[in-house]
């Protein structure tokens, strides 16, 4: 497989910044047999117009979202449309997209919208499946990877949910044409894919009230120990009767460990507190048993995770022998781009920084980021994640 990268920062004139962006790629890349466009782009770009414009331009399907920022070989692109194009003669890209997930059988949909993309002689799984997926949906981001670990028999799932400038409003996916804020649109590759997978957390700073959550339906917190979850929260000293609690609690994560402490962790971002009876809603599930904590991030805690999830796959591709890798897929969380507020591209530069010659990278800031904490024997365990830093590199 091998890639190209180009940005445009023309987000009001589509037409343009689909000529420009096309000629880029034309200019480093000579196609193959199969190819996929991966796009992430400013709110503000009419992402369908976009799509299809470069649909047309390049013969091949365009699949990405809306981002707060994007990732690329460059560092972070503010007001940017980042366009990667992936190539190939012996892997497949085959997209799809889902109904609407605003239904009782969301999942059924997510399972057919799958189906749909496995090729007529396909006789295992696929090597990997890159998922952009809506915001705003009344399900908890965990049934993203579930629903697709048990329609794929447990290939590895990497993506996230699409962002926009906190507005909450302009967040949507795409696929060739067409955009969706309520759709997921996702892409299977199959033939000689390879991927390897990073993923890191920050670990590095705790506050020690550990507990068991006691109390919890999905995504929604009661108890934590024998505390409610305000209450538990308070215990830290944090204030918790706040007009937006997603971004007051933004450096706060909880960390969840479940019973395996062999697999990574996953971490939690509080969406919404309910000041009447103590809970509080996540983006992700909370297990009832699962071990909880809050974090305390800062910046120089994300810049040390981001640069080391980027070592720890670097290393993991050196390690496969007789694969050559053309691309990284950096899916980052929206909440790690806040806290670096002023110092926004920090993880930019250290991953342009550490990315090998010969090597692009692409990625996205999402509200919700989709990897494998394990992947052993082709076996995946996909999980969805908050204020992480994931990496594909294919």
């Amino acid at each position: 497989m091998r890639s190209a990268i180009a940005i445009s920062h023309e987000v009001d004139d589509v037409a343009q910044a689909a000529q420009e962006l096309a000629s880029s790629i034309r200019e480093q890349l000579a196609l193959q047999k199969h190819s996929l466009g991966l796009i992430f782009c400013d709110a503000d770009t009419d992402g369908s117009a976009l799509t299809g414009e470069l649909h047309a331009l390049l013969d091949m399907e365009i699949a990405g979202m809306t981002t707060l920022a994007a990732l690329s070989s460059q560092g972070r692109q503010e007001t940017a449309i980042v366009l990667t194009v992936l190539t190939a003669d012996d892997c497949l890209f085959s997209p799809g997209v889902s109904a609407t997930l605003c239904a009782d059988d969301f999942e059924d949909r997510i399972v057919r919208a799958y189906q749909a993309t496995i090729p007529e002689d396909a006789d295992q799984r696929p090597g990997a499946v890159f998922v952009f997926c809506p915001f705003g949906m009344s399900f908890s981001g965990d049934r993203y990877p579930a629903v697709l670990s048990r329609a794929t028999d447990n290939a590895p799932v990497i993506g996230g949910v699409a962002s926009d400038d906190y507005d909450y409003e302009r967040a949507r996916v795409f696929l060739s044409g067409k955009e969706y804020k309520d759709a997921m649109v996702l892409v299977s590759l199959w033939g000689n894919v390879r991927p390897v997978f990073a993923i890191r957390h920050v670990t590095s700073r705790f506050a020690e009230r550990i507990r068991r959550v006691t109390k919890a339906e999905n995504n929604i917190v009661h108890k934590v120990g024998e505390e409610s979850l305000i209450q538990y929260l308070q215990g830290f000293g944090l204030k918790t009767d706040v007009d937006d609690p997603l971004l007051a609690f933004t450096s706060y994560p909880m960390m969840l460990r479940h019973g395996d402490e062999g697999e990574t962790p996953v971490m939690r971002h509080i969406s919404g507190l309910n000041q009447a009876d103590g809970s509080g809603s996540f983006f992700g599930d909370v297990p009832v048993h699962t071990q909880a904590n809050i974090c305390l991030i800062n910046k120089a805690d994300i810049a040390a995770a981001c640069r080391e999830s980027m070592q720890a796959l670097l290393d993991e591709g050196k390690a496969q022998p007789g694969y050559a890798y053309s691309t990284i897929l950096c899916i980052s969380c929206c909440g790690r781009s806040i806290i670096l507020s002023g110092d926004a591209d920090a993880e930019g530069r250290i991953l342009a920084e550490m990315l090998p010659q010969g090597l692009t990278l692409t990625g996205a800031y999402c509200l919700g980021e989709i990897c494998p904490t394990r992947y052993q024997n082709g076996q995946a365990t996909n999980r969805f994640h908050n204020c992480s830093i994931t990496f594909c590199m294919l």
